[in-house]
């Protein structure tokens, strides 16, 4: 599968490299930390990708060119965004790699193109991406202190299972983060349905498994060993949402002082 310029959400953690405008090969699966300096990956024409990606749709077959999201995924700006941005808490290297391996584990391999990920938001607009979410992003990472986060308890999901993120070690203060952004945008509109609505923080270990019996089993299984898990939030990573991989945008380090 060709990739269309920046570096996939599994290589830009493993290779610890700034994002650059080159095509990269989406095919690395180890999850390490994300690049370190608060550098957009965004020097590039917009004009010149958005052609090279019509380009390779319609080199494709039909069967795999861009799938239409759903209406609640969609931003809401009145126009077609060429892109869309996932937002998501970046956690210490030792923590996302443990998660990493067991959502290797247990996530359908041919469908998996993501290392493991908390989401904030799924669906930035591009038309947004300079004049609002950034701004809001800097100005909110910059009061906000590194903290603790617990992955605690599973949960079943439709056709999965997923590991939540306590409320009192973590969650309450990655839901602080979400509404604080929520408040700034949504008054504009242009959120998403989904993005407008709640968060409940959490790692996506098995989707998209249609057998019911082999949902249980692997979640029953990971009951039997599971004791929970636990690192430090260290910031925000913006990705761009590229037929179903993610590559890296920019990275938001939480700036604020530590408690005593």
């Amino acid at each position: 599968m060709s990739s269309t310029g920046g570096l996939s959400y599994s290589a830009t953690l493993s290779q610890g490299l700034p994002a650059t405008s080159k095509q990269f090969s989406s095919a690395s699966s180890q999850a390490q930390q994300a690049p370190s300096n608060d550098q957009s990956s965004a020097q590039r024409s917009r004009g010149q990708q958005a052609s090279h990606i019509d380009r390779a749709n319609h080199s494709q077959p039909e069967a795999h060119r861009k799938r239409r999201p759903s209406p609640s995924h969609i931003p809401q700006t009145g126009n077609e965004e060429q892109n869309v941005y996932v937002l998501t808490l970046l956690t210490d290297k030792p923590l996302h790699e443990r998660m990493t391996d067991l959502r290797k584990r247990y996530f359908p391999k041919k469908i998996n193109k993501l290392a493991a990920h908390l989401t904030l938001f799924h669906a930035l607009p591009e038309s947004k991406l300079e004049s609002k979410i950034i701004h809001t992003l800097l100005e909110v990472t910059k009061t906000t202190s590194p903290f603790r986060v617990e992955a605690t308890e599973p949960f079943r999901l439709k056709k999965g299972f997923a590991i939540s993120v306590s409320n009192q070690h973590g969650g309450n203060q990655a839901k602080s983060i979400h509404r604080q952004l929520q408040q700034a945008w949504k008054g504009e509109g242009w959120l998403s349905q989904q993005d407008a609505g709640g968060c409940r923080v959490h790692y996506t270990l098995m989707n998209k498994v249609d057998d019911e019996g082999e949902v249980q089993n692997a979640l029953d299984e990971l009951k039997s060993f599971w004791k929970g898990d636990g690192g430090k939030a260290e910031g925000l990573a913006l990705w761009r949402y590229d037929r179903g991989f993610w590559r890296w945008e920019r990275k938001f380090s939480f700036k604020g002082e530590s408690g005593s």
